[in-house]
Order: structure tokens, then sequence, then C-alpha cells
């Protein structure tokens, strides 16, 4: 059951009678914001590189390969990179 943060708390479910106890949750938040906008977002390689943005993605254990943006075309954690 839902109910307003300005209604009292109820105590009691109104058809069962067993104790309840108020839970908040966290508010949906949509818009461009929203998870489902962000995955979009960052999936739009030429997008991101448009942006400015520089997108690695996973190749192997500790690979990654560059997608988009300037920078390396492959960083790997047993190399060091400069980024000037």
């Amino acid at each position: 059951m839902f109910q307003s943060m300005a209604d009292e708390p109820l105590t009691k479910h109104p058809q069962t009678g067993q104790a309840v106890r108020r839970v908040l949750c966290a508010p949906a938040v949509g818009g461009k914001w929203s998870d489902s906008a962000m995955s979009r977002s960052v999936a739009d390689d030429k997008k991101l590189d448009r942006l400015g943005f520089t997108k690695y993605v996973k190749a192997g254990d500790g690979v990654y390969e560059k997608r988009a943006g300037k920078g390396p075309d492959t960083i790997s954690r047993d190399q060091t990179t400069s980024f000037d």
C-alpha cells in the first residue's frame, strides 16, 4: 500500500489488521538522468566523441580498447600510460 508522506503512518493493514510499518523508498527519477536514458547516451560512441569524452571498453583481463575520444588505442593494467 502506498501513502503520502503527509499522511499519518498506518499501524495496522486496513484489510488484514496485521501490524505494519512505514518503509521509505527512493523517488523514481525520469528524464535525461534516468538509468535508461544514460545507458542510451553512453552507447552512442559518435556522440561521446563529439562531446569530448573518451570511452574504453573491456577487451580482456585488464585490457581496454578505445571506442571514442582521444588517447591510446588500448590501455592495460600492465602498461604505464600518460594522458597529456
